[in-house]
């Protein structure tokens, strides 16, 4: 059994390094699209860095399996492994957040251009990019409260205290979140000469940030779970440890230590 668990671990160092590798690249290249489009280019690479997060997020899933069996196996890297495991899936998160935030929906507001209306007087042609950008902020906000409501809790320690670190990643995404609130909201009132879109048929922004709400009740019924599993689990081991003890004890009354075993008991 030990061996099997530290061929687990042998693994689990050699994957994660490739999963963080796989990390590297994807933050290189989506840095770099972001200072094209700081210089008002379009991105070149959103496609690679798209394919590499969904590579480290598969990758990550596994890794948390295999964490999932040394800890179930009592196995004494267990723990250190979860932490390494959990800090990748806190970069993804990080990472993929700037990737949908800033690249996906970051493009820089271009100058507006004039069109002749029936009157003969010109006005601005709306720029797409605020409204894509908010667009894709409510598309954010929807996804990740799909993603708090549907969330296992986790029925034993170990699956518990993965949701518990996953579900910490996620929190503190969400608390990031509301920078780019602050900036579609600013959007609204935009100095003279830009065009301000309508949001005709697009919901407020503001009432719809509901995840972080819901992440908070979920990261503190998560942390309350994973206190009452942690203590009901000692006790468990405790009663595992008696039971062995009771099963493997000698007792023939040729036993010397017979004497002791009943004033324990008593």
């Amino acid at each position: 059994r030990l061996e099997r668990l530290q061929r687990v671990v042998t693994k689990l160092q050699m994957e994660s390094g490739i999963c963080e590798e796989q990390l590297n690249q994807a933050d290189a290249l989506l840095q770099a699209d972001v200072r094209l489009l700081a210089a008002g280019k379009a991105p070149q690479k959103a496609a690679e860095v798209e394919r590499d997060l969904d590579k480290a997020d598969a990758m990550i899933r596994l890794l948390f399996n295999d964490v999932q069996s040394l800890k179930d196996g009592r196995h004494p890297q267990g723990e250190q492994m979860y932490r390494r495991v959990y800090r990748l899936h806190e970069r993804l998160v990080s990472i993929r957040t700037e990737y949908n935030l800033r690249l996906k929906s970051g493009a820089p507001v271009t100058a507006v251009t004039t069109v002749p209306v029936a009157s003969g007087q010109r006005r601005p042609e709306p720029d797409e990019a605020p409204l894509r950008y908010l667009q894709d902020l409510l598309a954010w906000v929807e996804e990740n409260q799909r993603r708090v409501a549907s969330a296992e809790w986790g029925a034993d320690l170990p699956t518990v205290e993965t949701h518990l670190g996953a579900h910490r990643g996620l929190h503190r995404a969400i608390e990031e979140f509301r920078a780019k609130v602050e900036r579609a909201r600013a959007d609204e009132v935009r100095p003279s000469g830009y065009w301000k879109p309508p949001v005709l048929g697009v919901r407020p922004l503001g009432p719809t940030v509901s995840p972080q709400n819901s992440s908070k009740s979920r990261l503190r019924h998560l942390e309350s779970l994973h206190g009452f599993v942690s203590a009901a689990t000692k006790e468990l081991l405790w009663l595992s440890e008696r039971e062995e003890e009771e099963v493997a004890f000698d007792w023939s009354h040729h036993n010397p230590a017979m004497a002791a075993k009943k004033e324990s008991y008593s």
